[in-house]
């Protein structure tokens, strides 16, 4: 299935390289915002991609969980598909579907982020993603300082983002457009 899908794959994903922070309605947290750190390259004839979280431990004034998906990456008929697992436990498969960007120059790439809570009911859930790149090269340091939990009336959520992922929240499994 990879090989096949790896050829039908259009060259036009290594446009996609680069570093992003991915936003999205945490699946463990309704009402709050995540912000990931995401690394897509190439390995040899494949694109791969490692997708960083941190979730902020209840009641912890410094702690973290820590998550870590690697996947494979391929654009299709004009849309980028992205299906990674959770490294640490191998428990957890996730698929973003992003749209992507005909300009010259990539900014912010919309789609959807299908994937299960993390939390005890383990629920599946579906979210708007918007992915805004950060280049080909950063300090992944400084970068990995803005992954966490947000509120969504937080400045660090400006209003073009606030207003992308305002089109739909998680609830309990349940895709629900607002």
């Amino acid at each position: 299935m990879h090989e096949h899908l790896r050829q039908k794959s259009s060259a036009e994903l290594k446009a996609h390289i680069g570093y992003y922070y991915e936003y999205y309605h945490a699946m463990t947290d309704p009402g709050s915002i995540l912000c990931s750190l995401v690394h897509v390259r190439g390995e040899g004839d494949d694109v791969i991609y490692e997708r960083n979280e941190r979730l902020q431990i209840a009641g912890a004034v410094a702690g973290f969980e820590q998550y870590q998906y690697l996947g494979i990456a391929y654009y299709l008929r004009d849309r980028l598909f992205f299906i990674d697992y959770e490294s640490h436990t191998s428990n957890e498969i996730s698929q973003t579907i992003l749209i992507p960007s005909f300009k010259s120059c990539i900014t912010r790439l919309n789609g959807l982020k299908i994937g299960v809570s993390a939390a005890d009911h383990r629920a599946p859930a579906c979210s708007r993603v918007v992915w805004e790149y950060l280049g080909q090269e950063i300090n992944r340091v400084d970068a990995y300082r803005r992954v966490r939990l947000y509120k969504p009336d937080d400045c660090a959520i400006d209003d073009d983002l606030r207003a992308r992922l305002a089109q739909a929240q998680v609830v309990e499994g349940l895709f629900v457009i607002a």
